[in-house]
């Protein structure tokens, strides 16, 4: 016996909405949230991101120093006890063997 066109169709349908249904349960860890003048990722965490750092970049731990990874996202791995944030041109960014203060914070929301 073969199974009529509105059987297939509704096998087919009720497939494509469980499969929907499951992908938009599950959801991302990690987003990034509003933490006073700071742009700070929590990893877990889930929801819409509450802004976006201007740029990429993010302390990273290599061995037993701590160097600053422009194009990696995700909370800080460290916090160097050398180094400031300098503005050069518009953009900010990190100079490791300088001193003084921070003249921009890269993780300001937009």
């Amino acid at each position: 016996m073969r199974p009529s066109i509105v059987s297939v169709i509704s096998i087919a349908m009720v497939g494509v909405l469980t499969l929907s249904t499951g992908a938009s349960a599950i959801q991302k860890k990690g987003r990034w949230k509003k933490e006073g003048d700071k742009c700070v990722y929590v990893a877990n965490d889930s929801g819409p991101n509450q802004c976006e750092p201007p740029l990429k970049g993010r302390f990273k731990k290599d061995g037993n120093k701590c160097v600053w990874e422009a194009e990696d996202s995700g909370p800080d791995q460290c916090k160097p006890a050398n180094g400031r944030f300098k503005k050069e041109g518009g953009r900010c960014v990190w100079a490791p063997n300088d001193s003084g203060p921070n003249q921009c914070d890269p993780k300001q929301p937009r």
